[in-house]
């Protein structure tokens, strides 16, 4: 059962972390414009190998730190006004404050330089994983290099660095691929999971070829065809056992302006809303606790698009699709624990052909994809569909008034604001605004609504709490009702020295720790706000033009330990009586 809360006596506090944030923020855009970026190739593979540090530099990092010679120092060190060090000093996670002189090259591994006036380098400069401050007044007589992507690296028993390996992806615990070459045509052929389980498909399995062409002149081509076998079995017949994507893709341009265009062919079991939790995170959820997150339909259709990257990491897009969407029924697949009981129905959406345009932005200037500490990532679209034949489902008059089946069409709105910004190398602040709703038009289908709560956005509160179903409306479904939902995350890490990371010897524990992404664990202080709201005239609405009070804004804060992959949080509101929550995560919140 679900609780929800309706005590708005903390609502200033609400506010006061909205201002925090906002405060946050607001310089933020003129500091990331300092962020220092290797940028190889934008866009696809390239531009996500533009925020891992290039094997060379890595090597050469590696060498230079555990050479014998190298005065080695872990953590933030001061060198005075007129102290003097002789030889090569490297630096490892923290900060390097020159006031004094270094005669001889110098490394700082995920940390900083900062040489302060009147401080001297006379040496060679390498900063990986930070930057480098030469104020007014400070000199670097040598050859400077600095790369904002954090090195791979942990610190052995003895003292040196060694290489960590990466974390392999939740998806890839059960996948299988072959990948061989002919002329400039590169085929894989991929058996894998769908990267999630679910109580409408159990566990998906994704098989077929996919063939990518390095074509002269930096055009490139894509084809993608995979089938997809859909284990639980569907009695209902309303949808079928296997289902298809078929996908291909045109990209060409040179330096950092990058186009392409592509189309493909569907049928496939999609997501309502894409919170909470991830996909990997909510897949495992089902499987271990019969506790599915998400709510599924399907839909049958075709999609082309057109994209655009005029500048280094920033993509515009345009898309154009026509689809069958249609409900389907939770079936009965097994879960690890509590499998004799029965699984939360997936609730009917409004079916019916439709036709949607979509625009969309993706800018993200993030030093590392994976454990970011500097940069943007900003996500938004806005989507306009219609139908001619769609057959509403009934919901409550309170919630959206009766329509007749027949044409109609609305637009959604989208975005996803993520800043990060590190004061050194220790910590960490990251900030997050996230909304989704109506826009304008007829209200929005089922299958678009949304809503808040647990375990993801709003941690403190129970699954979709803040639903906007009326009083005395029963629902076993916990559909999605809200016409639109604003949120507000806000994070402080802090890195624990707590002798991780840790290496286990053990083969098989060691392959456990490196799919769970056990690495350096960071203390996190959170706090979140947010509301979810039915928009209009009347009452329990909010008028179109206007967001909800801060004052009726839900909030809770917290604590918790991510140790680079496996996190554990507790939360607690602050706006409604409701117990203590421990969260456990699979991944970074955000």
């Amino acid at each position: 059962m679900t609780t929800r809360g309706k005590g708005k006596g903390e609502g200033g506090k609400a506010t006061s972390i909205w201002l925090a944030a906002v405060v946050f923020l607001a310089p933020a855009v003129a500091a990331s414009a300092q962020d220092s970026v290797v940028v190889i190739r934008p866009g696809g593979t390239d531009s996500a190998a533009a925020r891992t540090l290039p094997p060379e530099v890595l090597a050469q990092a590696i060498a230079i730190y555990n050479d014998t010679v190298t005065t080695r120092i872990v953590g933030s060190f001061t060198l005075p006004a007129g102290a003097r060090l002789e030889g090569r000093v490297a630096v490892f996670r923290g900060t390097l404050r020159v006031h004094g002189g270094i005669a001889g090259p110098v490394l700082v591994v995920n940390g900083d330089l900062v040489v302060a006036p009147g401080g001297a380098v006379a040496g060679d400069v390498l900063v990986v994983g930070g930057r480098i401050d030469l104020r007014r007044g400070g000199t670097i007589t040598g050859e400077q290099a600095s790369y904002d992507a954090l090195a791979p690296v942990y610190r052995m028993p003895n003292g040196l660095l060694g290489v960590r390996e990466p974390r392999r992806p939740l998806g890839d615990l059960a996948s299988a691929r072959a990948t061989f070459h002919t002329g400039r045509i590169n085929t894989t052929v991929t058996l894998e999971t769908g990267r999630t389980y679910n109580r409408v498909e159990g566990l998906p399995i994704v098989f077929g070829p996919t063939f990518a062409v390095v074509g002269p002149n930096s055009v490139d081509a894509r084809l993608d065809a995979k089938a997809i076998f859909r284990p639980a079995t569907d009695r209902t017949k309303l949808r079928d056992d296997i289902g298809f994507i078929v996908s291909t893709e045109w990209r060409g341009g040179a330096g950092r302006r990058w186009f392409g265009f592509g189309g493909r062919g569907y049928r496939q079991i999609l997501s309502i809303e894409d919170q909470p939790l991830t996909k990997g995170e909510a897949g495992w959820s089902a499987f271990l606790l019969q506790r599915d997150y998400r709510d599924h339909y399907e839909a049958r259709g075709v999609e082309g698009y057109v994209y655009a990257e005029p500048i280094a990491r920033l993509r515009l897009g345009l898309s154009l699709r026509r689809d069958l969407e249609g409900s389907v029924p939770a079936s009965d697949p097994i879960s690890l624990f509590r499998n004799q009981d029965t699984w939360r129905p997936n609730p009917l959406v409004d079916d019916g052909h439709y036709r949607t345009a979509r625009l969309s932005v993706d800018w993200d200037t993030r030093n590392d994809l994976d454990r970011p500490s500097t940069g943007w990532l900003v996500h938004a679209d806005l989507e306009r569909s219609g139908s001619d034949d769609a057959s509403p489902v009934a919901l409550p008059t309170a919630v959206r008034p009766p329509i007749e089946p027949g044409r109609y069409e609305f637009s959604r709105i989208r975005f996803d604001v993520r800043r990060y910004a590190r004061f050194n190398p220790a910590i960490r602040v990251q900030a997050r605004v996230v909304g989704a709703g109506w826009v304008d038009g007829d209200p929005l289908s089922v299958q678009r609504r949304v809503s808040l709560g647990g375990p993801d956005i709003l941690p403190g509160f129970g699954f979709r709490a803040l639903n906007c179903d009326p009083a005395g409306f029963i629902d076993q479904a916990h559909t999605s009702l809200c016409d639109r939902m604003l949120a507000l995350q806000l994070e402080i890490r802090s890195s624990l020295t707590l002798g991780v990371p840790f290496r286990i010897r053990n083969p098989d524990l060691a392959a456990l720790q490196q799919i769970l992404g056990i690495q350096q664990a960071d203390l996190v202080l959170h706090g979140n706000t947010g509301k979810a709201w039915l928009t209009g005239d009347g009452p329990g609405r909010v008028p179109n033009n206007r967001i909800p009070s801060f004052r009726e804004w839900d909030l809770d804060v917290g604590f918790g330990i991510d140790a680079g992959g496996l996190g554990a949080y507790l939360a607690k509101t602050l706006t409604a009586d409701e117990p203590v929550r421990l969260i456990v995560r699979l991944q970074r919140r955000f």
